[in-house]
């Protein structure tokens, strides 16, 4: 009997390894013959890069850049010689994990860092970039990252904007010169996990604001500040990007990059899946294992268990998904090929007990699940 365990990262209490390792130990604890490949996945954010540098020939290149607050601290890229390919995660720079809860604040947070990781591949020759968008503590448009490239971001005054959402509101003149001159032979390819616009109920202020410390009051300035930038960005880049597919992920850095480069946006989930073969791996196995944190409407947008999902229902494999907690109704992920899905919560608790207890409220849950097949497995055989 083989598994195929390939979950994404429980956002603040698992990474993507983390879980796989834990699922891993509960089928063996309960069935020790079974034979369990692990292929932890991502979905465009955080931990991609960790994800492709497991199946290729990518070294980690170390760097100094700002973090979202504007302290210095080592980050990295994954660089691919022969190809001369940089993979650079935005979350290495501008990732909500860098700071803590106290320092969250989107009117302060700036995505400077991810234009000074760019800048370091440049350096090195870069000719395909890869950057990977999601988990960011930023609302600023990208504006950081394009100030760290070149841009000239200006206010009424001249002067250049204040770092962070808070600057949005003041731009006045927006030149992308030296960025687009500096991107334009480069092959620049953006994984995204959704596919939010830039402005409206839909798009990165209204949806992802307030887990980034945005209060009611922030967010309706960081949306009238998100207003004058698409504006200013849409005039600068000669035609309108911010309604664009993807222009709101990772706070707007994604309406930044299609300002200053011809950037193809594609899934996140679906680049992994390509790139490290997990559809030969699905056809080879008996039960697909997957989740995440949490499974709901925007699972459908491009998530890792409903990518994996859809390639496993061609060849009819199993997929149960583990998840913290399930939205919604369920009825769209089993049309997608999720077979079943089990919340791995026990009892109402604290966030922060929920988040210290996950590894063990998974490895429960997915023993009870073990136990289950291995039934079914025992009748099969006296049938």
């Amino acid at each position: 009997m083989k598994f195929l365990i390939t979950p994404d990262s429980y956002k603040g209490s698992m990474s993507a390894r983390e879980a796989a390792e834990v699922m891993e130990e509960a089928i063996h604890k309960v069935i020790p013959q079974a034979i369990c490949e692990i292929l932890p996945m991502a979905d465009g954010g955080e931990g991609t890069a960790e994800c492709l540098r497991m199946c290729g020939a990518g070294e980690a290149v170390r760097c100094i850049v700002e973090d979202p607050v504007g302290r210095k601290i080592n980050s990295e890229f994954l660089w691919y010689e022969e190809q001369k390919k940089a993979v650079v995660e935005v979350a290495k720079a501008c990732g909500i994990m860098l700071i803590t809860t106290d320092e969250k604040n989107p009117m302060r947070a700036s995505s400077y860092g991810v234009g000074e990781l760019i800048g370091h591949a440049l350096a090195m020759g870069c000719r395909q970039l890869v950057l990977t968008l999601g988990g960011t503590a930023t609302n600023d448009g990208g504006c950081g990252m394009l100030l760290a490239l070149g841009a000239r971001i200006t206010d009424r005054n001249g002067k250049e904007i204040e770092r962070g959402g808070r600057g949005l509101i003041q731009i006045e003149d927006m030149d992308l010169t030296v960025p687009k001159e500096r991107m334009k032979d480069i092959e620049v390819i953006v994984l995204y996990d959704v596919k939010s616009p830039l402005l409206g109920n839909k798009g990165a202020t209204r949806v992802f604001g307030a887990q980034k410390g945005a209060t009611k009051e922030m967010m309706d300035e960081l949306e009238a500040g998100m207003e004058n930038y698409a504006s200013k960005i849409d005039q600068a880049a000669g035609r309108r990007i911010s309604d664009m597919p993807g222009a709101g992920a990772a706070g707007g850095i994604g309406c930044a990059l299609y300002g200053i480069c011809n950037a193809k946006h594609i899934s996140g989930a679906q680049y992994l899946i390509e790139s490290m073969n997990v559809e030969e791996k699905i056809k080879e196995c008996d039960y697909v294992l997957t989740g995440e944190g949490s499974l709901d409407a925007q699972s459908l947008e491009g998530k890792v268990p409903v990518g994996i999902a859809k390639i496993a229902k061609k060849y009819d494999k199993p997929v149960i998904a583990f998840v913290g907690m399930s939205k919604g109704e369920s009825h769209a992920h089993y049309e997608s090929g999720i077979t079943a899905i089990f919340c791995i919560l026990r009892k109402n608790d604290s966030i922060e007990l929920i988040m210290d207890s996950a590894e063990q409220n998974l490895q429960f849950t997915v023993e009870n699940f073990a136990r289950i097949i291995k039934m079914q497995e025992r009748q099969r055989v006296q049938d």
